[in-house]
């Protein structure tokens, strides 16, 4: 009965994506804006594009969902061309394929198939949350050179849009896409005050949210911005000094949380490899299967506790 529930929504999410492809493809041959329009010549849509999904149908269940907001958020501070459909019908591919997968196994009690199933469907979240936080590590990496590059110019007579123009035109990703953005507003009529308030709602750093706080202050009580900025990337240098340190020290922590988490799966490898019948008690028997269970989830929980005891915020 399970099975055939599987089966049942793969088969409407094969039709949903079926229809997906189709109807894109009507729409990009037929649109105005697409490769076909009045008298066959290309022409490029200059709108942004903030549909869901191209299902209809889908759509308009996504829009009634409240994680969709906080996903948009994620897949643009994650800079990826993942559309919140295509992710979230991965999440339900992988949840799926997981439980079809891990039912079939004798061994394995329910609730740990239902427990796997729903980590694999988090694992597209937790990918795009990994290159987020890589994507802010190097932000965080450029911007003491940006910070000394704008003071230089400022120092050279240039005002702040105007420095901030050129090191767009000069930094290289992923500080120059936020950075354009930001100027393009400004040169579109936004004030500096905003466009720089936005900025550190795109980059939700610390030391961005420290340079967005000490222009405004500058901007309304005066002063030489030129040595804040300067005073202000000599800090994060500093700070970034030390969190490599911190690293250094916790990283015995972090690799004896590796190695007591994969050592007894490894020692149950070699025993069922070596002895088959010495694990066969454990992994036929009903009370063993919610013996292992147990046993995985005390192992990641134990994980989970080391990485938190040696995450040391700097």
């Amino acid at each position: 009965m399970k099975t055939a529930v599987v089966y049942i929504a793969f088969f409407a999410l094969s039709f949903l994506m079926t229809a997906g492809l189709a109807a894109a493809a009507a729409i990009v041959l037929d649109r105005p804006g697409g490769w076909r329009g009045s008298g066959g010549a290309a022409r490029l849509s200059i709108l942004r594009d903030e549909s869901l999904s191209t299902v209809g149908i889908f759509e308009a269940i996504l829009e009634r969902m409240h994680f969709i907001e906080r996903l948009k958020i994620l897949l643009a501070e994650s800079e990826t061309n993942w559309s919140v459909g295509r992710t979230v019908a991965m999440m339900l591919l992988a949840a799926g394929a997981t439980f079809n997968v891990l039912f079939r196994l004798p061994w394995l009690p329910f609730a740990g198939v239902a427990l796997c199933s729903l980590a694999a469907g988090a694992a597209p979240v937790l990918y795009l949350r990994r290159k987020r936080e890589k994507r802010f590590r190097r932000v965080e990496e450029q911007l003491p050179e940006a910070l000394d590059f704008l003071s230089r110019a400022m120092l050279a007579g240039h005002s702040l849009p105007m420095a901030m123009e050129m090191l767009a035109e000069e930094a290289g990703p992923p500080l120059s896409l936020p950075l354009r953005k930001t100027v393009d507003e400004y040169n579109l009529g936004t004030s500096i005050d905003e466009a720089l308030q936005k900025l550190a709602a795109r980059l939700p750093i610390v030391d961005v949210r420290f340079f967005v706080s000490a222009v405004l202050t500058q901007s309304r009580s005066g002063g030489n911005l030129s040595e804040t900025l300067e005073t202000l990337a000599e800090t994060i240098r500093e700070r970034t000094t030390l969190r490599g340190q911190v690293r250094s020290l916790t990283a015995n922590g972090r690799m004896s949380g590796i190695v007591l988490s994969l050592l007894p799966i490894i020692v149950a490898g070699i025993m069922m490899v070596m002895n088959p019948g010495y694990m066969s008690l454990l992994t036929g028997h009903p009370l063993g299967k919610t013996l292992i269970f147990a046993a995985g989830c005390g192992q990641i929980l134990a994980y989970w506790l080391i990485r938190r005891i040696v995450n040391i915020k700097v």
